[in-house]
């Protein structure tokens, strides 16, 4: 990576941590010297790697907050960032008993929580061609993940809740303004890896 891309990553992952950076007119500013760099060792001190990884951006080249990347449980299959950041909202609740029993004058249920369901997540994005014509890849590789139903997911907001997998139960593509955009809408489940045969230590723990 060249000494001018890295400096505008640098920049650019200053902004997405929250960090403070002062406009590009005031650089020849002689007063910036005094300027307590501690805030900016963190961002000097990552790999170019990290530094990518941090600063993800869309095919507009706009930074990403929240990106999505998806991948196929099957043997050589690839992350695929989707291109433009889509909007991931999420839905739980507990499975809750309710038992009616004669309690006299005290009024209502007892409530006992049984377990806790799956989370619903909805996924809502479009996919866009850069050339001015039908995003027909993208639109093509949407419909492998869909149809794949059981999928790999990556998400900041997902993984605060535990979240790696996703069953996709239904998907819908309407119609869309435009000759090279495509929205899309995911409905999906979250999914657990389960193992149905427990040995001696896992009943231990």
């Amino acid at each position: 990576m060249n000494t001018a891309t890295r400096f505008l990553l640098e920049n650019m992952a200053l902004r997405v941590i929250g960090g403070k950076v002062p406009p590009y007119w005031l650089f020849h500013d002689t007063e910036l010297a005094d300027v307590d760099s501690a805030e900016y060792d963190s961002v000097r001190a990552m790999s170019d790697g990290e530094l990518e990884e941090t600063v993800r951006t869309n095919a507009l080249g706009v930074p990403m907050q929240l990106p999505m990347r998806l991948k196929l449980e099957e043997a050589g299959a690839e992350e695929w960032l989707l291109p433009m950041e889509p909007m991931v909202s999420l839905t739980g609740q507990n499975i809750i008993t309710r038992r009616h029993v004669n309690k006299g004058r005290v009024r209502g249920s007892i409530k006992e929580r049984w377990a806790q369901d799956d989370y619903s997540i909805t996924v809502e994005g479009i996919l866009m061609g850069m050339d001015g014509k039908y995003p027909e890849e993208d639109v093509a590789r949407l419909r492998s993940f869909c149809e794949a139903a059981h999928v790999t997911v990556l998400n900041p907001l997902l993984e605060i809740f535990g979240i790696s997998h996703m069953v996709i139960e239904s998907w819908d593509i309407p119609f869309t303004s435009g000759t090279a955009n495509q929205n899309y809408t995911l409905k999906a489940q979250s999914d657990d890896i389960y193992k149905l045969l427990l040995t001696r230590e896992d009943l231990d723990l």
